[in-house]
C-alpha cells in the first residue's frame, strides 16, 4: 500500500468480504451481537439523561422531564407522607444505575458473541490452512520456506482474528454510541452542539496524519516476522551444521539484521501511535476551553457543561475506533491474502474422476517417454526416459548430482506427474489409480530420515496406526533394529527426541526401514539410504536392506556403487537422460560414465560384496 493510498482497494475489499463470508455459519450469534451492540450504544443517551437528572436532584438546578414525571408519580402514589426529595433522588439514581447495568451487560454479551465467532473462524481457518499445507503439491515446497509457512499459520491468523473481532465490534457498537452522545449534545444546547460537531473533526487530524505512517510500516513488519521465523527454523533445524562449521556468529548476525529491521519498523509504528494521544488531548482541551467560554456567555448550568464535555469525550473513542477500521481491515486483508494464496493452490496431483483402488500384485513398472520440469522456464530435469522393471527386480539409479535420479523415483508415488509421457503399472497409467491405494503399495527410505518426537513404537507404526505390538516387533527384526531398541531405557516405549537426534544415523535409518516394511509394500524406493553413514552403520543398514528387498521390486538410488554391484539393471543418468544401462560387469566393460565413476570410488580398493539382489 502506497503512502498516498488511504482507501481500501478493490482487492482488499474482495479479500475481506471473502474472510467475512466464513462467519456465515454463525449468523445467529452475530445477529444477537448486533442487537446487544445497538442496546449498548443506545444506553449512552439514557445514561447521560439520567445523570443530568441525578445531578440536578443532588446539586439543584433546572428539573428535567424525568424528574418532573417521577415527582408527579411519587405525589400521586405516596401523597405527602414521605420525603419526596429523598425518594426522587433515590429513584433518579436507581435509573442511572439501571442504565449503567444495561450498558455493562450489553457490552459483555456483544463482545463475547463477536469474540466467540472470531475465534471460531480463526480456529477453522488455521485447521484448514494446516490441512492444506499437508496436501500441497510437492512442487510448492520447492519454492517456499518452512518458516514462512509457519508464520502464516500462526501470526497471520492472529491478525485475522483481530480483523474480525475489532472491526465487527466497532461497527456494531460505536456508531450507536456516537449517535447517542451526539443526540444528547443537541438536547443541552442546539447552537453549541452544531458548532462543536463542525469543529470536532479537527481533533481527529492526528489520526489521519499518523495513521498513514502506521499503514506504511505494518505490512512490511509482518513480512519481517516471516523472515525471522524462517531464519530461526533453518538455524535450529541445521544446528549440527551451524556448530560444525562454526557459523554461530554469522547466523546470529543474520538474525539480528532482520530483527533490527523489524524493530525499526515497529518503533516507527509505536512513535506514530504514541504521538496521536498527546495531540488529541491538546486539541480536546483547546475545544473544552472554547466550550467553557461559550457556556459562560450563554449562562449554562454546571451540570450541563459537565455533561456536554462528557458527551464530547464519549464521542472521541467511537470516532477513533471507527477511523482505524480501515487500517485493521488492510492489515487483516493482507494476512488473509497470504493465507488464501495457500488455500487457493490447485493440486494437480490428485485423484482423477473415475480413479479406482490399486489391488493385487504388480508384475511390471514402466516409464514411457517420461519428461519433467519443475516449472515453466526452468531446465528440463528428465527428458524422454524409457525404462521397465519387472516384479522382484533391483533397479539401481546412478549419476551425478542433478542428473534426475530422485525426480525419477518421485514420479512413482506421484509426488509429481510427468509433463510428458507415462508411468505405468501393468500397462495402466498411475493416474488411473487412487493416490491412497497407490502409495500404500510403495515403501520409501530416504537419506534424510524423518522421525518424530514420540515413542519408538509410534514412529515405526506411523503409517499403520492400527498395527499391533507383534507386527511392529516383526518389522523391527526384519530391519535389524530390534536389538538396539530392546537396549533402550523403555524399549519400544522409549520417547526419542525430535528427528531422532538421540539415535545414531544407522539406528535412525533402520527405524525408517522398519516403518517402510510394516506396510509390506510390493515396491520399495531407497533414496541413497546409506550414503551418509559410517562403514559400521552402513553394514548394519545393508543387512536390513537385504532383508527388506526380498520379494519386492526395488528402485535404489546409489551414491556408493558398492551397494548395487549385483543389481538386475543399473541406469546411469546424465542431464535427465539415460546415458547407459546394463549390469555391473557390462557397464564396466563398456568403459563409459559408470566405469569412470566406479574407478574414482574404488581405485586401489578391493570391491565390496555390497547389497545382494533379491
Amino acid at each position: 500500500m502506497s503512502d498516498k493510498s488511504r482507501k481500501l482497494t478493490a482487492q482488499e475489499k474482495r479479500i475481506y468480504l471473502r474472510l467475512l463470508a466464513r462467519t456465515r455459519p454463525y449468523a445467529g450469534r452475530l445477529a444477537l451481537a448486533v442487537v446487544f451492540g445497538m442496546l449498548f450504544g443506545g444506553s449512552v443517551f439514557g445514561l447521560l439523561f439520567s445523570a443530568k437528572g441525578g445531578m440536578a436532584q443532588v446539586f439543584g438546578g433546572r428539573a428535567t422531564r424525568l424528574q418532573e414525571s417521577a415527582d408527579a408519580w411519587l405525589q400521586s402514589w405516596y401523597g405527602g407522607n414521605l420525603d419526596h426529595d429523598l425518594l426522587l433522588t433515590v429513584a433518579v439514581l436507581a435509573v442511572l444505575l439501571l442504565f449503567i447495568a444495561l450498558r455493562g451487560a450489553t457490552f459483555f454479551l456483544s463482545k463475547y458473541l463477536i469474540e466467540w465467532v472470531a475465534q471460531r473462524v480463526v480456529m477453522v481457518l488455521r485447521n484448514d490452512l494446516f490441512g492444506k499445507i499437508l496436501h500441497l503439491p510437492m512442487l510448492y515446497f520447492t519454492g517456499s520456506r518452512t518458516g514462512e509457512l509457519m508464520s502464516r499459520t500462526l501470526n497471520d491468523t492472529q491478525l485475522i482474528e483481530r480483523g474480525i473481532t475489532e472491526v465487527i465490534c466497532d461497527l456494531v457498537q460505536q456508531p450507536f454510541v456516537l449517535l447517542g452522545a451526539a443526540t444528547y449534545l443537541f438536547f443541552i444546547d442546539l447552537r453549541l452542539a452544531a458548532i462543536s460537531l463542525a469543529v470536532f473533526p479537527v481533533c481527529l487530524l492526528p489520526i489521519a496524519v499518523f495513521g498513514k505512517r502506521v499503514r506504511r510500516h505494518s505490512k512490511a513488519g509482518q513480512e519481517r516476522i516471516a523472515d525471522l521465523a524462517s531464519i530461526q527454523q533453518e538455524a535450529i533445524g541445521g544446528a549440527a551444521i551451524v556448530r560444525a562449521f562454526g557459523t554461530e556468529d554469522r547466523e546470529q548476525a543474520r538474525f539480528e539484521k532482520h530483527s533490527f529491521d523489524f524493530f525499526r519498523r515497529q518503533i516507527k509504528i509505536t512513535a506514530s501511535k504514541a504521538a496521536i494521544n498527546p495531540l488529541m488531548e491538546f486539541f480536546s482541551v483547546l475545544a473544552a476551553c472554547a466550550i467553557l467560554l461559550y457556556s459562560r456567555h450563554a449562562g449554562l448550568e454546571l451540570s450541563d457543561i459537565i455533561l456536554f464535555l462528557g458527551s464530547m469525550v464519549l464521542m472521541y473513542d467511537p470516532v477513533k475506533k471507527l477511523s482505524r477500521v480501515h487500517l485493521v481491515v488492510q492489515q487483516s486483508s493482507a494476512a488473509a491474502e497470504r493465507i488464501f494464496a495457500i488455500l487457493d493452490v490447485v493440486d494437480n496431483v490428485a485423484d482423477l474422476p473415475g480413479a479406482r483402488p490399486l489391488h493385487g500384485p504388480i508384475s511390471e513398472i514402466r516409464y514411457e517417454g517420461v519428461s519433467f520440469t519443475y516449472g515453466a522456464g526452468k531446465p528440463q530435469v528428465l527428458d524422454g526416459i524409457d525404462s521397465a522393471a519387472r516384479s522382484g527386480e533391483l533397479v539401481a539409479l546412478v549419476g551425478g548430482s542433478g542428473s534426475g535420479k530422485t525426480t525419477l523415483v518421485n514420479l512413482l508415488p506421484r509426488f509429481f506427474d510427468p509433463v510428458a509421457g507415462h508411468v505405468r503399472l501393468d500397462g495402466r497409467d498411475l493416474r488411473e489409480f487412487t493416490l491412497e491405494s497407490l502409495r500404500r503399495h510403495i515403501g520409501l527410505v530416504t537419506q534424510e530420515t524423518i522421525l518424530f518426537n514420540d515413542t519408538v513404537f509410534h514412529n515405526v507404526a506411523y503409517g499403520e496406526p492400527g498395527a499391533t505390538r507383534e507386527q511392529v516387533v516383526a518389522a523391527a527384526k526384519k530391519a535389524h533394529a530390534h536389538d538396539f531398541i530392546q537396549a533402550m531405557p523403555q524399549g519400544y516405549d522409549t520417547v526419542i527426541a525430535e528427528r531422532g537426534l538421540l539415535l545414531s544415523g544407522g539406528q535412525r535409518q533402520r527405524l525408517a526401514i522398519a516403518r517402510a516394511l510394516l506396510r509390506n509394500p510390493p515396491i520399495l524406493i531407497l533414496d541413497e539410504a546409506t550414503s551418509a553413514l559410517d562403514t559400521e552403520s552402513e553394514r548394519a543398514v545393508q543387512l536390513a536392506l537385504n532383508e527388506a528387498m526380498q520379494g519386492r521390486t526395488v528402485f535404489a538410488i546409489a551414491h556408493r556403487l558398492s551397494t548395487i554391484q549385483r543389481a538386475d539393471q543399473i541406469l546411469v543418468l546424465d542431464r535427465g537422460r539415460i546415458a547407459e544401462r546394463g549390469r555391473h560387469a557390462e557397464l564396466l566393460a563398456r568403459g563409459g560414465i559408470y566405469e569412470r565413476l566406479y574407478r574414482m570410488q574404488f581405485e586401489n580398493q578391493a570391491p565390496d560384496a555390497g547389497v545382494s539382489a533379491p
